[in-house]
């Protein structure tokens, strides 16, 4: 399936020679195009072309703009011929196809869309609204607006990944740019079926408040979307697909389990990972070489092995794959000055000016002949030595600072034009083409290893890349954990199905984190343990962090309830691989909010913390501390803290034109220690090369114990009576040691703190308090509920995973959630393919499955098998079989197998059990079936009583 870019202008042309459909009589209100019509309205030219019965390109322009448009998501080449019918109103120009009626008012140019039975899908306001940039890059383009009406009770979904909570997007603004923590998806849908995506590339915007809902970007020559009827949220994320690209199979072990770190620091390191892996039988598919494996800041991104630490990549590769591991090595786009690829891209002139906070610069993504190069390199000293997917880090790009959306909008408006154009018009989908050129490179050298991706950024048809988002550098608590959830569904809702997070947060105490105590403090393995249960059921499941272990046996007294979940993960790979083919043959989606599935009811559209894996499974992660406290945040010390020389509040702030203490350029009294720069320094840093230095008195108002909680990117120091006070965690911050201060006694205080890089500074000063110690101290009640409340969606029943027991839809029960489980709901109708117990995904094959079919409804399963590694999928080499259960007649059938490939069972058994209380439950194996079936490719019904 490889892809590449197109103009859909130039497509037009080629469309208009087929037979396509359009009017067949001219007219003084409307033109005829190719499956579509043009009118001038108001200012304004609108065209509106059907790609499909359900799905329309909606184009407007003025006449200092123009029609063409270079698409960098969409990749449908062809017009089909479709049943199209033209109609001319006093008012407007009507077209209809079977699936949806498009409304084109002749005044203004707004347009609506109705579905076949008459009700208003979604209608635009207005006129679009085209104003100048205001951009030196862009002093041609427009900032283009388009608002529009929605129904009051929809809820509205998708746009990516925004980790600020928000699942239904009703109400809220959300700004479509880059980050490390946030991923952009300017595609939208809705509860009522319905969907919209926004074909723009620069800063956009997504609000919706009383007035309507609207999409703003900032440069644009024409406001351009595709507009999908459903009716269904399924049916609008397959149209969207179809549009911009399916998403390939990955192999079947990269739906295993993922372990990974920041970083394994040598070959030996890793080996022995995998070694122990297999020795405690603890299953796991693939293993991660993070950053740092070159020699050297002055190497980042070389793609060449420090010789020192990794002495024989290829027999690392090959003793890792002898162990029937995957291995994904790092790779950065950002390239160290000292590398062979620095200089020749350099040579090329394909580098972009600004350095980076390591020292590197980044490459132009959008110039193919530079992605040409780059794979040169990946397939010489990686790939061509046995690597197996790619981590594709910083790929926003974090050319200085992508810390924050601001921040990254930024910096990215500085560096001179990309191959394509300004990055004020291109500021989102370097992700894309990256991802993409990777892709295709490796499709071009070879169709026997399926492509895996794993990248921080997302753009519009980057699933056809084979791409997996993850949510970025997280910290670790209980409400950025929350948020994860949320943000995943948003992500699959805007129709990029694989998605995954770092099991346990990158960062312990910073970032957001609050567990500077390290990775064996119990408060901090059951929020490990919880991230870990949520992640079974995420797309794709990995742990990955920072400043502690991270194998299963590090944990302690939770290592065996990991254990158990990750079982758990590979028991149910039949029915994991078996939706993941339906991602790609159907459009499907795996990890599924719960409008996509009960839009009739209501009470879902906000329910942030629950959603479907697969047709059959709801999950309910834990999302609140049930054993030990979670330690506060610490708070920044306040100018009532700090004296001057002269006994005033604050402190004597001094700016050293070097990063060494030495020149000084500016001073100061500043009321305490809380900088954040993101978008530019004050004016008096003329080089990246500066320190700072704070001094004063400090004063508490409580004796007790205190901690400093330092955040600078450099390196930091604080004193107090001119002793250096000792850190006991370092990390993108560091925490002192506690200290015990006395009231009212006054302490010489000094922070100090550098810089040496381009892009954001920081140098705060934050603590803990005795009163935050004390509150930190106490235990949590020891009758904290071990429930959670679970809402069951309303229009079928649900059974417990756990128990068997069977349960009503549409209300809320209060369910069992101890350290042990996570409650897990099965739909009733289900049929449940589980497994083997296995150490890796193709240990063995799948025999004997057991089929845990859960009565209530009808109910229907396709199991899907192939080879598991190779694109020989793509030529119809699988087999299918299908499952039906009638509920009624309690009769199980199992339809003649379809297809066949290499390797395949001609004879096998599936072990059929009826769950109910008790029966059929939990990870474990069933004992005793309620049949087994011997099964030889041929329809078998079977009556299970």
């Amino acid at each position: 399936m490889r892809v590449t870019y197109f103009s859909i202008a130039a497509m037009l042309v080629i469309a208009a020679t087929g037979a396509l459909a359009q009017p067949t009589h001219s007219s003084s209100s409307y033109r005829p195009v190719p499956n579509g019509a043009e009118i001038s309205a108001g200012g304004e030219t609108v065209r509106a072309v059907f790609y499909a019965p359900g799905t329309v390109r909606i184009l407007k322009w003025t006449k200092d703009g123009t029609d063409q448009k270079r698409s960098l998501s969409a990749v449908q080449t062809t017009l089909p011929k479709l049943k199209l019918s033209f109609a001319e109103k006093e008012s407007a120009v009507v077209i209809t196809s079977p699936n949806l009626r498009v409304e084109i008012k002749k005044t203004d140019g707004s347009v609506s869309f109705t579905a076949p039975d008459g009700h208003v899908l979604l209608a635009e306001q207005s006129a679009a609204s085209f104003a100048p940039t205001g951009l030196p890059q862009e002093p041609k383009a427009f900032s283009i607006k388009q608002a529009f009406t929605l129904s009051p009770e929809e809820g509205i979904y998708g746009l990516g990944q925004h980790q600020d909570g928000a699942f239904d997007y009703r109400g809220k603004t959300v700004k479509l740019v880059q980050a490390n923590t946030a991923a952009v998806t300017p595609m939208l849908v809705s509860s009522a079926g319905y969907g919209l995506f926004w074909d723009n590339y620069s800063k956009t915007v997504f609000s919706d408040d009383a007035k309507g809902a609207s999409l703003w970007s900032e440069v644009a020559d024409n406001v351009d979307y595709y507009f999908f009827a459903g009716p269904s949220i399924d049916a609008t994320i397959k149209s969207y697909r179809k549009l911009t690209g399916e998403a390939p199979l990955y192999g079947k072990w990269a739906y295993g389990y993922w372990q990974s770190k920041e970083h394994y620091h040598t070959q030996a390191e890793i080996l022995g990972v995998a070694k122990k892996y297999r020795e405690l039988k603890i299953p796991v598919d693939a293993i991660v070489q993070d950053w740092n494996y070159w020699k050297g800041l002055e190497n980042w991104g070389s793609t060449v092995w420090d010789s020192e630490r990794y002495p024989d990549p290829k027999a690392m590769y090959d003793e890792l794959h002898a162990k029937n591991f995957h291995v994904m090595t790092t790779i950065w786009e950002a390239l160290g000055p000292a590398s062979d690829i620095h200089k020749e891209m350099d040579k090329h002139g394909w580098l972009y000016s600004p350095v980076g906070w390591a020292g590197f610069k980044y490459y132009d993504a959008y110039n193919p002949a530079a992605n040409d190069l780059f794979w040169k390199y990946l397939n010489k000293n990686i790939f061509g030595i046995g690597n197996d997917a790619w981590w594709m880090d910083s790929t926003e790009p974090d050319i200085v600072n992508a810390l924050t959306k601001d921040s990254h909008e930024y910096e990215m408006k500085k560096v001179e034009d990309n191959h394509l154009g300004s990055f004020a018009r291109y500021l989102n989908p370097y992700s894309l083409v990256v991802t993409e050129s990777v892709y295709n490179n490796q499709r071009k050298t070879t169709d026997d290893k399926r492509v895996y991706i794993l990248t921080r950024s997302t753009f519009a048809g980057q699933q056809r890349a084979a791409a997996t988002t993850w949510s970025g550098d997280i910290g670790a608590s209980w409400g950025v954990y929350a948020a994860q959830i949320p943000a995943g569904l948003n992500h699959s809702m805007a129709g990029i199905p694989y998605w995954t997070f770092d099991i346990g947060a990158y960062s312990l105490g910073c970032q957001g984190g609050v567990f500077s105590n390290g990775g064996k403090d119990p408060a901090y393995q059951e929020l490990y343990t919880r991230m870990f249960q949520f992640g079974t059921f995420a797309p794709i499941f990995r742990s990955h962090g920072s400043e502690t272990p991270r194998e299963i046996w590090e944990f302690g007294e939770y290592s065996p309830v990991l254990e158990k979940f990750d079982n758990l993960r590979y028991r149910l790979l039949p029915y994991i691989y078996s939706v993941a083919w339906q991602i790609t043959h159907d459009g499907y989606s795996i990890m599924r909010g719960l409008p996509m599935d009960f839009p009739a009811d209501k009470k879902t559209y906000g329910i942030s913390d629950q959603f479907l894996f697969g047709p059959s499974l709801m999950a309910a992660p834990v999302t609140t501390p049930m054993y030990h406290r979670e330690p506060e945040q610490s708070i920044i010390v306040g100018s009532e803290n700090f004296r001057t020389a002269d006994g005033k509040p604050g402190l004597k702030a001094t700016y050293f034109c070097d990063d060494h203490w030495g020149k000084v350029c500016h001073e100061a009294i500043e009321p305490t220690v809380d900088l954040f720069w993101y978008t530019g320094w004050p004016s008096f840093i003329k080089d990246p090369h500066f320190s700072m230095r704070w001094e004063g008195k400090l004063v508490v108002a409580k004796s007790g114990t205190y901690r400093f909680d330092l955040r600078s990117f450099g390196p930091k120091k604080v004193y107090l009576d001119g002793k250096e006070i000792t850190h006991n965690y370092d990390s993108m911050g560091s925490w002192t040691v506690p200290l015990t201060l006395e009231a009212g006694k006054q302490y010489d205080f000094k922070f100090e703190t550098s810089n040496a890089v381009l892009g954001a500074f920081r140098a705060q000063v934050y603590w803990k308090t005795p009163d935050i110690h004390a509150r930190d101290a106490a235990p949590l009640p020891a009758n904290t509920p071990k429930t959670r409340d679970v809402y069951l969606p309303a229009g079928t029943s649900w059974i417990d995973f756990w128990t068997g027991k069977g349960m009503t839809g549409g209300q809320t029960i209060t369910a069992d959630a101890p350290i042990e489980t996570m409650p897990l709901m099965v739909r009733a109708g289900s049929i449940v393919p589980m497994g083997p117990y296995l150490q890796y995904a193709t240990e063995k094959k799948a025999d004997p499955i057991e089929l845990r079919i859960y009565p209530g409804t009808d109910g229907h399963f396709t199991l899907y098998e192939d080879q598991d590694e190779t694109y020989a999928y793509e030529k119809g080499v699988y087999a299918t079989i299908s499952f039906t259960w009638n509920d009624k007649a309690r009769t199980l059938t199992i339809a003649d197998r379809k297809g066949k490939f290499p390797g395949m069972l001609e004879k096998r058994n599936f072990k059929l059990v009826l769950v109910s209380q008790g029966r059929g439950t939990g990870v474990e194996i069933t004992a005793n079936a309620d049949k087994t079936v011997s099964y030889d490719g041929k329809k078998q019904v079977i009556t299970l009583k």
